[in-house]
This record gives structure tokens, sequence and C-alpha cells, in this order.
């Protein structure tokens, strides 16, 4: 969305007040504020604008380097390392050790809590305002606008709280507007089960209500984008059944282009599944450039320089100075990395670039084999718009098969791994070369790690799939052996699960006296 994030500097503002004070340190909106608002059509398009925007800045744009996208969805995986020397900082360190602190400045979810909120007061407000404008039909919403303002809200909720169930596990469920001064903020956390209950049936009310058939919006959350966040869910459940079913009604609804994503996908289990359904080995970077003229995009969201600056983020856009966030070791001198076949790696990074800092998978470009390396000639720079990925066809075929191999289907499996894989211009997967549904598995996720870098799954693969120490432990005792500290990788308790979670910032604990820090942490 164009211009997002100053749409509607007065709504923002005032919806910036409407939050639970005590969960996100803010003021209630009073009934009384509200009559300047929610009145009319109009209204209803820059509050779409304001929850749209606060996304948009919590994850992209809240500061230079602050693209929380990136820290929660890759920061503590083995994609990105911390930048020694001048571009370096405690939190992106902390990360770098596994050695998060309640002083972290991305342990701190005020600013989903706040997208929550103003999802909850559309929610609230939106079948109102018809009523307000009965006197002038010019100032209403039609049904069709309606129940799609109110689809994305719905959606927009659940995936504030799928982020926060990911990063933090339990937190205060909240599903209505906080309007009334008087009513007691402090809440105390919910469990996990209970969110992802809510997560669900929040998007299965947005899919209801979303127009169908309808060619995918890409910067807004439309019928695809529901149903990858619900199959998305369902994955991190392990009811591979419900994801299943809803990954099928993901490939009936259409892309940007306003072609079927997989029709004859949807219509049996493991069936479909084309190279036509993605972008080609030659294209393959239009999904990132050119979303709305991309069959394979879902939802991205649009971070336009002329109205915000630059996006300045670490370790996925360009700029003047030093990041504090890089491409891994492990990643810039892998074998992915020197591939003179895979056309990814080449058009994700530069791999000459010895500070290891230049990811520019954002940024138009083509590539061409020449030389050992082969060679990469790109645009980019601090001017130019930047496309985040949420969710794009290729992350969601390696879900589905994620999900078939689970259910025991390998050859199906097999086949939407292959699709991605042969696409890159590596040679296919044989079914000879995995004997187990584990091995099959690793393939999935080191797939997904080549796919999808800079796209900000990583980590939460890690997490879903129980890899986190297999994957990070050698890592860490790489890291803390040459650091001069004490080799105890991941952490010494291999059985210990829970710094999969990210603590709570301290100034969350402090304004809300109800909240408990995760364990092992502390305040």
């Amino acid at each position: 969305m164009k211009k997002i994030i100053f749409a509607s500097i007065a709504f923002c503002l005032l919806l910036a007040l409407g939050s639970c004070k005590k969960l996100v340190e803010e003021q209630p909106l009073s009934d009384g504020t509200l009559d300047q608002f929610y009145k009319n059509k109009y209204d209803a398009d820059a509050a779409m604008a304001a929850m749209y925007g606060q996304l948009q800045q919590q994850l992209v744009g809240e500061g230079q380097f602050k693209n929380r996208f990136t820290y929660w969805g890759e920061g503590r995986s083995d994609n990105f390392e911390s930048t020694p020397g001048t571009g370096n900082t405690a939190s992106v360190r902390e990360m770098h050790y596994n050695a998060l602190t309640a002083n972290n400045d991305y342990a701190d979810w005020t600013g989903l809590y706040r997208t929550i909120s103003m999802a909850n007061v559309n929610i609230e407000k939106f079948p109102q305002i018809n009523t307000f404008a009965a006197g002038s039909p010019k100032d209403q919403l039609d049904i069709p606008t309606l129940n799609s303002y109110m689809a994305q809200s719905y959606a927009m909720r659940a995936l504030c709280y799928f982020y926060i169930v990911r990063i933090w596990g339990d937190a205060p469920l909240r599903t209505t507007a906080y309007l009334d001064a008087k009513e007691d903020a402090y809440q105390a956390r919910d469990p996990q089960s209970k969110i992802l209950d809510q997560i669900v049936t929040d998007l299965q009310k947005a899919y209801n209500l979303i127009p169908k058939n309808a060619a995918a919006p890409v910067w807004y959350i439309g019928e695809a984008a529901i149903c990858a966040i619900l199959a998305d869910v369902y994955m991190w459940r392990h009811d591979y059944d419900n994801a299943i079913v809803w990954f099928r009604n993901e490939w009936k609804s259409k892309g940007p282009t306003g072609k079927v994503y997989n029709a004859a996908g949807a219509n049996a289990t493991g069936a479909g599944g084309l190279a036509t359904d993605l972008e080609s080995t030659a294209t393959w970077k239009n999904v990132f450039v050119n979303p709305t003229g991309s069959v394979e995009a879902i939802w991205n969201i649009n971070w336009d320089v002329s109205a915000n600056g630059c996006p300045c983020m670490s370790g996925v856009s360009t700029t003047v100075n030093n990041i504090p966030l890089r491409i891994s070791t492990e990643i810039f001198t892998g074998a992915w990395a020197k591939s003179t076949v895979d056309i990814r790696p080449k058009q994700t990074f530069d791999v000459t670039k010895k500070e290891m800092d230049r990811t520019w998978k954002y940024y138009p470009g083509s590539f061409g084999a020449n030389g050992p390396a082969g060679s990469y000639t790109g645009t980019f720079g601090t001017n130019l718009n930047v496309y985040i990925t949420m969710y794009r066809l290729a992350d969601q075929y390696l879900l589905y098969a994620e999900a078939l191999n689970k259910k025991g289907d390998f050859t199906n499996a097999l086949k939407y791994l292959n699709l991605i894989h042969v696409r890159a211009g590596l040679p296919a997967y044989t079914a000879t070369q995995f004997t187990t549904d584990v091995a099959l598995e690793d393939a999935i996720l080191q797939e997904r790690q080549w796919e999808l870098f800079a796209e900000g799954k990583r980590w939460f693969d890690l997490v879903r799939t129980d890899r986190v120490y297999q994957v990070m432990d050698p890592i860490m005792i790489t890291r803390q052996t040459f650091q001069g500290a004490a080799p105890v990788g991941f952490g010494p308790d291999k059985s210990d699960k829970r710094k999969y979670l990210w603590p709570l910032h301290r100034n969350v604990l402090n304004a809300n006296r109800l909240l408990v820090q995760n364990p092992p942490y502390t305040d």
C-alpha cells in the first residue's frame, strides 16, 4: 500500500490513543473522541490505512535498522549474524550468542498490540458506519467493501497474535476495543492454545467475509493471504489435516494476475502443482520487484520511498551506514553461496562482498552465468521501493510438501519440493535419496532456507519442526569459542525448549503488574 504510513496522520494519532494502557502504555478512546470518527466510508478508509501503516511501521520501518520482520523471523537463526565492529548493537549481539535479556529492543510486543487495538476498534465500529451515514448514501460503505474491511481487520488481529504466540508464547488476549478509561487494563497472560483457537476463529470469520475469486490485492490481505495464514497456523499446531484443507482452499483462489494458483490441486490432496504455477527460472525475481505482475505473489508490504523514506532494513536493504546484522558466515562461506548452478544465491546477496552485508533480493537485477561464481547485474540503493514478502506461493508449496510428508504422502511431497528445487536450476531429487520421512523433511527445510532467505521465515521453521538445537547448537559453540566464552551452545540442557521463546521486555512487565517473565529469563 503506497504512502500507507502517512495516509491519515490524524487517524493514526487517534488510534494510537486507543490501545490498552497497561498492555501497551496508551490511553483508551472515549466515546466522545470516537464521535469524530467512524461516521462515513472515508473514515473507514483512513482506519484501514492506519491499521496497515502500524503493521508496516512495526515490521519494517520503526527506524533505521529496526526491521522486526527480520529480527523476529531470522535474527536468531543461521541466516544472519551480528556485524563485527562499529555496526554492532547490544540487542543483535544478544541474538548472536543466544543471550537475550529483558532489555533487548526487540523483546517488546507493544507495536503488535497497538495494531491489534486498531483492528479491535475497526471490528466494533465499522458495522455502525452506515447507521451514522443513513441520511447520506454516498458516505456509506457498500456491503462488499464493509465485508472486506471486516475480514482484513479480523485477519490482521489474527496475524499479530500469531506473531506474539510464536515469539513469546502465552500472552494477554483481548478481542474487544478498549474504550472506557474506567475499565481495568491490567490483564494476565492467556495460554497459547486459547490464543491459537482465537486466531483460527478470526481467520475463519475473515475467510467467510472476504470476496472470493478476486485477483489477489497484493498490498492487502485477500482471500489467498487468509488461507495462507490459516495453513501456517495449522502447521504450527502440527494439525496437518486442517493445514491441507486450507492449502487446497488457497490453491483455488486467484493471484494478482487473475490466474488461479493451482486449480488441479484444489480438487484432490497432492494433485496439481505445475511449473507454470510459479515464476519461471528466468523471472524468479519478479515476485520481489513486481509482485502485482507475478503469478506467485500473495501478500507483500509496499515500502514506498517517496512517502516513507529509505527502508534501511538491517540485513535486507541497502544503506550507506554500517549495519548491525549481516549474512551469516555459515551461509556466506557455504556451498550454496558458491553454487554455479542455483540461480538464487547471486540474486539474493552479493556473494563477493567480504563485508557480507549486501542483500539485494528485493532489488531489480539479472543473473548471468559468467565465470565460476556467476554474475549479477543489479540496481539497488536507498532511493528504491522495497516490497517485503509476507506470503508467496513457493513458501506455501514447500509448507504443503512438509504437510504431505507428515501424512505419509512421500511421492507428492517430493513432487512439490522438486517444483521449487528444479525452478532454481538444480537437478530433481529422486526418491532413492531419502530413506526416511525425517530425511525428506530436512531437504524441505533446507530448500525453504535457500528459497526464502531474507523473508522472515527461517527461525519459525526451526522452532515449528523442533530443529533449533540441531541447527543452532554447533553454530553457537563456534561463536562462543571464538569469543573465549564457555561453549555451552544454544543452552546446556539440550531438552530445554524454553529459550525458543523471547523474554518479555522490562517496559512491558512494568506496564502490566499481572505479567510474569518467561523462564529462564530474569527481569
